[in-house]
């Protein structure tokens, strides 16, 4: 009765908006969206908690562009532990019946496009950097009862468990544990997680740079097979282990990816192994047939053109070719870009995917012509994005740093603005340029995209 109640309040607020959208609001687009939103809301919550059926056709290149999730900072690892000591170990969770060993995937449209957020940044979503609570969820459905990853997502959040911009603390797996009344354990050492999943345990393992991830990543392992571990990977994408640095060291078998233990040892780069105790006696294993999903490959076609941006307000841009798509950036009004690849109205540029509706198409570009950008001067700039990445080149193909590669005066500064640990500079932070390349200028931390800043 109490969750029909919840249902039937929430199903009011959402007419009660779609009633203010409509009749006060001449943006068609923005009609549109809420429609879409309300619909995706209305449809989660009658929707059946189910494993993940299908397999993305994604790249190694979209995979690159995953929230690097923190996995040995000790700083990091002190907030955690923050968190842990002041939240409530037992909010009252209702969770859906037992349905055996579940995998979920992060990249499942039924919320990969949900915020996961504790600062309100749109961009950071269960997709891009939610493979903690994803990881979660499948535990505790594999043991106690289903819980889906956007309700674990929502939990972490509103308990102090999602870091600004590092991920999931470590600390969020011993907290679920609690709540969720799991034995639990914790070690370093691949020998021992071995022995505690042929003693019938779940592992969340937290992996840096290697064969899962190119940055930080949380992967289940569900048990042992003669010589192999099976892993339940939250960002598996079809053939994420066929390029040149993965290529024969892993197997993928429907939702399962199986990994030698020797193979294992050496490319996971594995920092440590969360345990959780599967102590069922009834335990039913996932029969679920997945699909590789195919997202609309037909309707791509290469292009190579120039537009520029006419919306006044700026233009999103986004992980994929339609508003479902998470925002990962943003081009200001006049900016001129380069389009690469066409899909159905929206035009990817060498940063993502904008809404074509929205440029005008200027220029086809030559073999020797560069795109034009906004003229940008040396002098000191203020940063206007959430949090604005910090790179050793100019451009986007160049890595991230971390809150340590940055200057002192940096840290300081995201300190002040609330955040110490920051990878990169957080809105507000003041810099001084000193050379300028197209778009990007170089600062005392490193290379930032200009289009992002204010020149004061």
């Amino acid at each position: 009765m109490k969750t029909k109640n919840i249902t039937l309040l929430v199903i009011f607020m959402m007419c009660a908006i779609l009633f203010t959208v409509f009749a006060f609001s001449d943006d068609k687009d923005l009609q549109k969206e809420v429609v879409e939103k309300i619909t995706d809301t209305v449809t989660d919550i009658v929707a059946e908690n189910e494993s993940t059926k299908e397999i993305p056709e994604l790249t190694d290149t979209d995979e690159q562009t995953v929230e690097v999730q923190e996995t040995e900072a000790e700083g990091f690892e002190e907030q955690g532990l923050v968190a842990y000591e002041g939240s409530d170990k037992t909010p009252n969770i209702n969770i859906g019946d037992y349905a055996g060993l579940t995998y979920y995937s992060q990249l499942d449209n039924r919320w990969a496009n949900k915020m996961y957020s504790s600062v309100g940044d749109l961009s950071q979503t269960i997709g891009s950097s939610g493979c903690g609570p994803t990881g979660s969820a499948m535990i505790v459905s594999s043991i106690k009862g289903t819980i889906t990853p956007d309700v674990m997502a929502n939990l972490y959040i509103q308990h102090g468990y999602r870091s600004a911009n590092q991920g999931t603390y470590w600390s969020a797996f011993k907290w679920t544990a609690d709540v969720f009344d799991i034995g639990y354990s914790e070690c370093y050492k691949l020998d021992d997680a071995i022995a505690k999943l042929k003693d019938n345990h779940y592992i969340i393992a937290s992996c840096n740079q290697g064969l899962f991830t190119y940055g930080g990543h949380f992967i289940v392992l569900t048990g042992i097979e003669g010589d192999y571990i099976k892993v339940y990977d939250p960002y598996l994408y079809n053939k994420k282990f066929d390029v040149s640095s993965r290529r024969g060291k892993a197997e993928v078998k429907g939702n399962t990816v199986y990994v030698s233990i020797d193979n294992f040892r050496n490319y996971a780069n594995y920092q440590k192994f969360f345990c959780f105790k599967n102590d069922r006696t009834d335990i039913k294993e996932n029969t679920t047939t997945t699909v590789i999903k195919n997202a609309n490959i037909d309707s791509v076609t290469n292009v190579n053109y120039q537009v520029r941006i006419t919306a006044d307000s700026g233009l999103n841009i986004r992980n994929g070719a339609s508003t479902r798509y998470g925002r990962i950036g943003g081009y200001n009004k006049n900016t001129v870009v380069t389009i690469l690849v066409e899909n159905n109205g929206w035009g990817k540029t060498n940063q993502g995917w904008i809404c074509l509706a929205h440029t005008n198409r200027i220029a086809t570009v030559g073999k020797y012509q560069t795109v034009a950008y906004k003229k940008y001067r040396t002098g000191n700039y203020k940063v206007n994005a959430s949090v604005l990445n910090v790179r050793y080149g100019a451009g986007t193909r160049y890595k991230a740093k971390n809150y340590k590669q940055l200057t002192a005066n940096a840290r300081s500064q995201n300190g002040k603005l609330g955040n110490y640990y920051t990878n990169g500079y957080k809105r507000g932070v003041v810099c001084t340029v000193t050379r300028v390349s197209g778009n990007w200028g170089y600062t005392a931390s490193g290379w930032i995209c200009l289009n992002y800043c204010t020149k004061l």
